[in-house]
């Protein structure tokens, strides 16, 4: 799967470079840009909709919304956004940031997007992000103990003994 998002990460990057940061392509990038829309675009099928072809992707997300953060399940991927079961959505039209990380690889990835639409289903709800923006990839880790990991200390206090909760 990640081999997939690797293939759009650069698909998107190509064409942010190229159309909103106005950075002319080398011919290498024209070429690869070129291969990269014939895999992702391929036949969409029936759907008229459908510029790209959704592939089925059970990947924890983790977004931002209007005040906060959102977490989800993308339910599909393509080339040019994907679909997200979730229970705090943002409203239509709403700038969003999308991270999907990769434990396994150490690798997340990062879309910025807009919601294209979203639709109730019950108690959840699901999204259609449309990637809109640079992303960016980056390598992560994890430190044993961090920021995030280490207990908050405020003043000379001793350190406590950590909660076994």
């Amino acid at each position: 799967m990640f081999a997939i998002l690797e293939m759009i990460y650069e698909y998107q990057l190509l064409l942010a470079k190229e159309a909103r940061l106005s950075i002319a392509l080398d011919d290498d990038e024209k070429a690869r840009l070129v291969g990269l829309s014939r895999i992702l675009v391929g036949d969409s099928g029936a759907d008229p909709r459908r510029a790209m072809p959704r592939l089925p992707a059970p990947l924890s997300v983790q977004f931002t919304v209007p005040g906060g953060f959102g977490s989800g399940v993308a339910c599909n991927i393509s080339g040019g956004g994907l679909s997200v079961t979730t229970t705090y959505p943002a409203p239509i039209g709403v700038r969003t940031i999308v991270r999907i990380a990769d434990s396994v690889t150490g690798i997340e990835y990062v879309f910025p997007g807009r919601i294209a639409w979203r639709v109730r289903d019950g108690s959840t709800f699901r999204v259609g992000v449309a990637f809109d923006g640079v992303p960016a990839r980056a390598p992560f880790m994890t430190p044993p103990r961090g920021v995030w990991r280490d207990e908050v200390r405020f003043g000379t206090q001793a350190r406590s003994a950590p909660s076994t909760c």
